[in-house]
């Protein structure tokens, strides 16, 4: 059997040499030709054929072996990939090359091109010093001939490196410009993955990054985690290799979200060449608040289409943007954007804008740079409309939103030969031109309107809602003027002239030109085709009418229609009943076998007496139904309606004071618990409680007693005067005769509780005798002296 020095022979500086021969996809096959990454084989097989291949498909094959000279197999050894080498440069050619030079001489003791019979160099024989001492001994020699990185650690790691993958791996670790150093390809595309997996994710640091990749490693290469973990160290710099910046990290979520699908270079701009041929539609709040139907300050939602080929906004609708309230799944009152919304921009699109009163003259199409003449002999219409072209979609490209993927949307569209193409989730070069536009539109015509808010909170003005506002339908004229004013007027960058390409030109004046090559058929809807773009549901029809959330419809053309099949197999009694969010006081049934209408009126609308939408509706049934009442009460909430209404042409109600409450803080249990001292006790048990005996005099009689009278002084003629004993000139109260006592003593408190306790007590029990003072005795001795 061959050995493998037999091998060597076939090998060259780690390459398969011509003339080797080798087996490979069932054949035996001679290097004839190797140019670079690719072999030339040629077939030893009778019936076999030449091949020609790449190297690293070769020798990575599973029944590649290399054979001898009797075609047989060789020690199974593995031949290095140096492929590789081919595509660098000739200085990192050189520079591998050298590396590997010093990496031989430490494992054979002499460099691979040294002559036969050659000795180790001293500090390099094998038999006399260790690998560690070698290994120390090429460090000092390679730092004394000029290596950067050349210290003992580098010297062996990249000495396992070459001994696991040859030149190969040599690559990696010493070609400067690799995208990720020495990090292993497996750890690179788990970062990856961990990265992609937490975009949508709350904010946090690295260090969580980190901690999330070592549970990444050791779950997907639990017995290499030693050799595959970096250091944290290396996983910061491995961060800044790949591009990502630590404070990104920190980012909001929508603007990483952003950040991470964005366009990819080279950019390809979308363009279109026909009018209509594409389409954009797209949402986004216009950073503006105005007044509600309600009466109440509400966000605004803009919903856009433009046409990419003259950038012409041929729709645009403004709704309101209002949270409903209630549980999740049955909130009420909330609006945004609606698939109705979508469709009727649409047929927005298809119709002539009409100027208003009171617009300026420019912002007429007989004004401007449109074919003015020629459209309306073709489109009578167009006679006194506002500079803003007609065009007809072709194909829309539309994101993933709910109101662009309903079933009415695709219907209209269907209906009206309109292609829909779905952009990219989360790719928002698929729509770059409407998003752009409205970067274009906050701020050309955002910034210079009542209540304009910013485009968030931190950006927006103190007392925004205390100013004056726009009511829903003004800012929806004010933005149809200034798309016919301005925005269809002025140049664009996008738009370059066909006959002088650096002179930029506006929409009307590309659509001139377009308009002008293929012409204009207008699509001109009826009445009778404007209700099949309504929303409908399938109902059926009772002695009531039909019910539409929580609205009655009849009328006496309606019952005609009372449990009829329908004829189509499926809907059974179930008719198409199609009603106008924006005017919900009628809704139609649509009879497919007459192709007709029948309509019905809302069975409390003279409750309303005024027009209304279901947004209104919405907001009546959350007051009714927050005031206790029901959802299924029609008539209250028509009248609510009726009081919304009112309220709105009134305006805001007038601020009231209040009185803030008490803050308190957060509560804290602060009673300490005390014993009950009645525990243990029994109730008492009525039945043997005793009675108490009843007084048997009044309480006056109890309380009265004779006051002691104070000695008179002589020269005291007051006292004498208002002060007598009570018992002098007259009997004592022997029976229940009242006894009269001077004014002064009744004021005082006797026969009286109106007292204090001190008079009370001092009449009923005598005063103690109190101990004399030595000063108080001698006065006493000598008064009773001179006595």
């Amino acid at each position: 059997m061959a050995t493998a020095v037999a091998q060597a022979d076939t090998a060259q500086e780690g390459r398969l040499r011509p003339g080797a021969r080798l087996r490979w996809q069932g054949g035996t096959y001679r290097v004839l030709v190797l140019q670079g990454a690719e072999v030339q084989l040629g077939c030893l097989d009778e019936e076999g054929a030449d091949a020609r291949a790449l190297l690293s498909a070769v020798v990575g094959a599973d029944d590649f072996a290399l054979l001898d000279e009797d075609l047989q197999e060789l020690e199974r050894e593995q031949v290095a990939d140096t492929s590789g080498l081919s595509l660098l440069p000739e200085a990192e050619l050189k520079l591998v090359r050298d590396w590997e030079r010093h990496l031989r001489e430490i494992d054979d003791g002499v460099p691979p091109d040294a002559g036969e019979g050659a000795v180790p160099r001293p500090g390099y024989d094998p038999d006399r010093f260790t690998v560690r001492q070698r290994i120390a001994a090429k460090a000092a020699e390679l730092k004394a001939l000029g290596f950067r990185h050349a210290s003992a650690g580098t010297i062996e790691r990249r000495r396992r490196a070459y001994q696991a993958c040859g030149a190969f791996g040599l690559i990696r670790e010493i070609v400067p410009g690799s995208p990720w150093g020495r990090t292993d390809e497996r750890v690179v595309r788990l970062l990856q993955a961990e990265i992609k997996a937490g975009l949508g994710e709350s904010d946090g640091d690295a260090s969580r990054l980190y901690e999330r990749l070592q549970a990444a490693v050791r779950r997907e290469h639990e017995d290499d985690y030693d050799t595959l973990m970096i250091s944290r160290a290396t996983f910061y710099r491995l961060l800044g290799r790949l591009g990502i910046k630590v404070a990104s990290l920190h980012w909001p979520t929508e603007r990483r979200l952003d950040e991470a699908n964005g366009a990819v270079p080279p950019y390809t701009p979308t363009w279109a060449q026909r009018l209509g041929e594409q389409v954009q539609i797209d949402s986004t709040g216009l950073d503006v608040i105005a007044i509600g139907d309600d009466g109440r300050p509400v966000q605004v939602e803009l919903t856009a289409a433009i046409d990419v080929a003259s950038r012409t906004i041929i729709g645009a609708m403004i709704v309101p943007k209002v949270r409903g309230r209630g549980p999740r799944g049955r909130r009420l009152g909330g609006r945004a954007t609606r698939s109705f919304d979508a469709v009727l921009m649409l047929a927005q699109a298809l119709a002539p804008m009409p100027a208003r009163p009171g617009w300026s003259p420019r912002a007429l199409a007989e004004q401007s740079e449109m074919p003015y003449a020629d459209l309306v002999v073709c489109d009578p219409r167009m006679a006194g409309a506002a500079a803003r072209p007609v065009i007809r979609p072709r194909m829309v490209v539309v994101d993933h939103g709910k109101i662009f993927n309903s079933e009415h949307f695709d219907d209209v569209c269907r209906m009206l030969d309109i292609k829909v193409r779905p952009a990219r989730e989360r790719t928002a070069t698929d729509k770059a031109v409407i998003e752009s536009s409205f970067n274009a539109i906050k701020r050309r015509f955002s910034q210079y309107v009542a209540g304009y808010t910013g485009s968030d909170l931190k950006r927006r003005g103190k007392h925004v809602t205390d100013g004056p506002l726009w009511s829903l339908n003004e800012l929806q004229d004010l933005l149809n003027e200034w798309i016919a004013l301005d925005w269809q007027q002025k140049p664009h960058d996008g738009l370059r002239s066909p006959f002088l390409p650096g002179l930029t030109i506006s929409p009307n004046r590309m659509y001139a030109t377009l308009v002008a090559a293929e012409g204009h058929v207008p699509l001109v809807l009826t009445p009778h085709q404007n209700r099949k773009l309504l929303p409908f549901n399938h109902l059926k029809v009772t002695d009531k009418g039909v019910r539409i959330g929580n609205r009655t419809y009849n009328s006496q053309a309606l019952q005609e229609y009372k449990n009829r099949h329908t004829g189509i197999p499926g809907q059974g009694r179930r008719w198409q009943i199609r009603y106008s969010p924006y005017a919900p006081r009628f809704v139609w049934l649509w009879d497919h076998h007459k192709d007709d209408w029948v309509e019905a009126e809302f069975i409390h609308q003279r409750l309303i007496g005024d027009d209304w939408t279901e947004w209104t509706w919405e907001q009546a049934t959350l007051n009714v139904l927050e005031d206790g009442g029901y959802k299924e009460d029609q008539r209250r909430i028509a009248r609510e309606v009726s009081t919304l209404r009112e309220r709105a042409r009134r305006g805001p109600d007038p601020d009231t004071p209040r009185v803030p409450q008490l803050f308190t803080g957060p509560a804290l249990d602060l009673d300490v618990p005390v014993a009950d001292p009645y525990e243990g006790i029994p109730d008492p048990d009525p039945a043997t409680v005793v009675r108490a005996p009843a007084l048997t005099m009044a309480a006056e009689h109890i309380l009265h007693a004779p006051r002691p009278a104070p000695p008179p002084a002589p020269d005291d003629p007051a006292t004498e005067r208002d002060f007598e004993p009570a018992g002098a000139g007259q009997p004592a109260d022997t029976g229940g005769s009242r006894v009269q006592e001077p004014a002064r003593a009744y004021r005082t408190g006797v026969l009286s509780l109106r007292g204090g306790a001190a008079e009370v007590f001092g009449i009923t029990q005598a005063p103690a005798p109190r101990p004399a003072s030595p000063t108080e005795s001698s006065d006493e001795d000598d008064d009773q002296g001179e006595s």
